[in-house]
């Protein structure tokens, strides 16, 4: 099975995402076409969790999702922050399930792009 290591940059000075041109070293480095970058705070990385959501679209840490849980006879959707889990080397479902566990994902958003679906995500 191959897996596809990518990853997309939030430039928080743009205030848009990326993915073409970056690079990073063995170090950890950030790199945008070979060169080391200026202030490297400013950009936000994301990992690829090689998967994607039922229409497609790619999932990436801190992603918003919306998936299926089945309880009790009742088929109900729950909405979660994508991030990775250290402890168990995987992304899981705001640390409460692994990601590869859920089934009908589909991607709403993320925090970046829009603020306002995080601010509302984040006051329940």
């Amino acid at each position: 099975m191959a897996y596809d290591i990518k990853f997309r940059v939030w430039d928080k000075q743009s205030k848009e995402f990326s993915s073409k041109g970056y690079s990073i070293t063995l170090d950890g480095k950030l790199l945008r076409f070979g060169q080391p970058v200026q202030n490297e705070e400013n950009y936000i990385l994301h990992a690829f969790t090689g998967l994607k959501d039922k229409y497609d679209k790619e999932l990436y840490e801190e992603d918003i999702i919306e998936h299926t849980v089945a309880k009790g006879g009742n088929l109900t959707q729950e909405i979660g922050l994508i991030r990775y889990n250290n402890n168990h080397a995987a992304f899981y479902l705001d640390e409460s399930l692994p990601l590869l566990q859920l089934f009908s994902i589909r991607k709403i958003g993320n925090p970046y792009e829009n603020p306002i679906l995080f601010d509302l995500y984040n006051k329940k």
